[in-house]
This record gives C-alpha cells, sequence and structure tokens, in this order.
C-alpha cells in the first residue's frame, strides 16, 4: 500500500466512524497507525513449511504483569472490563505503542491550563497502566507523555503531582510511581468523556 492509498484509507474510515470534527486529527492519525500497522506485520518462514511460503505473524504488543503476550485487542479488552468503559471510547483517546499507553490529544481538550493538562495525562495514564497492563506508571513515563503532549510544569511538577486527587504520586525521590485510587474510574470516565464531547454525568 502505498502513502497516498493509506492516507485516503485512513481519512475514508474516519468519515465512516462518524467521528465529531473536534476529533478528526487524532482520529486520522490512530487510522494510520492501524492501517500502517497492518501493512507491517512481520513475515516469516514457518519452520515446519518446507516449500518456503511465508505466513504473517502479528506481533505482540505487550506483557502484562504475568509475563504473558498480550496483542492490542486483549489489552483494550481488558483496559475495558476494568475501567468500566467501553472499548470503543478507550481507543479513540488512547493508544499503545511497544506495549505502552498513550493519550491520542488533542492538548487542549485535556484541561485548561498546563496544569490541568499535566494532572489529565497522570491520571490517564496511571489508570491505563494498572487497568490493562497491571502495572505502576512511573514518574519518568508519565513525564515523557506531559512533554509529549506539550505540557510538561519543568519546576512546578512536583508541586502539581502532589495536588492530585484521583490517583497518588508515591515514592522516594527519582523513584515516584503513579498509584490509582478508589474514585481514578470515575475521574477516568470523566477524562474520556470529556476529550470525546460527551456529557460528564
Amino acid at each position: 500500500m502505498d502513502v497516498e492509498e493509506l492516507l485516503a484509507r485512513a481519512w475514508e474510515a474516519v468519515e465512516k466512524a462518524g467521528i465529531p470534527e473536534p476529533l478528526h486529527e487524532y482520529a486520522f492519525k490512530e487510522a494510520l497507525t492501524r492501517l500502517d500497522g497492518q501493512k507491517s506485520r512481520i513475515s516469516r518462514v514457518d519452520p515446519k513449511d518446507r516449500d518456503g511460503a511465508t505466513g504473517d505473524v502479528e506481533e505482540s504488543v505487550a506483557e502484562s504483569g504475568n509475563g504473558n503476550a498480550q496483542t492490542t485487542d486483549e489489552i483494550f479488552a481488558k483496559f475495558a472490563n476494568e475501567s468500566e468503559l467501553d472499548v470503543a471510547d478507550l481507543e479513540r483517546v488512547f493508544y499503545f505503542s511497544n506495549g505502552e499507553p498513550h493519550l491520542n490529544g488533542p492538548r487542549s481538550k485535556l484541561g485548561k491550563t498546563t496544569s490541568d493538562q499535566a494532572k489529565t495525562v497522570a491520571t490517564a495514564l496511571t489508570a491505563a497502566y494498572d487497568y490493562a497492563l497491571d502495572r505502576q506508571a512511573s514518574d519518568d513515563v508519565v513525564r515523557a507523555e506531559a512533554a509529549r503532549l506539550k505540557c510538561d510544569l519543568g519546576g512546578n511538577w512536583a508541586r502539581t503531582m502532589n495536588g492530585l486527587s484521583a490517583v497518588s504520586w508515591i515514592g522516594a525521590n527519582r523513584q515516584k510511581q503513579f498509584k490509582t485510587k478508589a474514585d481514578t474510574a470515575d475521574a477516568l470516565r470523566r477524562i474520556v468523556a470529556t476529550i470525546l464531547g460527551q456529557p460528564t454525568e
């Protein structure tokens, strides 16, 4: 599939899905990622196949806490089950790259101020790591995602993260981790609804 065809198919997928206009940009990026992933499946020769025919083998994208590899579909199914949110909504807000969760953005949907945006990133990623992967999110990972989305707070990071209400920021300096709390799922539900332009209550 050439680049022009890839772009055309991604845009067609966005239009067919009936995605609201404010979400077109990151829906288009997600469609590109998925279509490109289908195009880039690993091809290998099965050792049992002596005539040299190749077969498509999809890469596993993550390992769960017990060491078992999971596909993206399995990750999102677990994420949906744990968070009690629809898979389709989660797939519009999150994506997984090399087994790590990321937010689709756009940054403007994450909060009015940079501080609010950073808190949203911390809460959303904490939920994704816990509910989908059975892992805690490290401070480095969350901060890298905030930087990617252009809402890193620099010297105000610690003060803002100490003020989180829906997740805990715990551990010794340079070993901080984010941990879910009882109301993390409710906070995630509000984040997803806000990003998707849905009613929050």
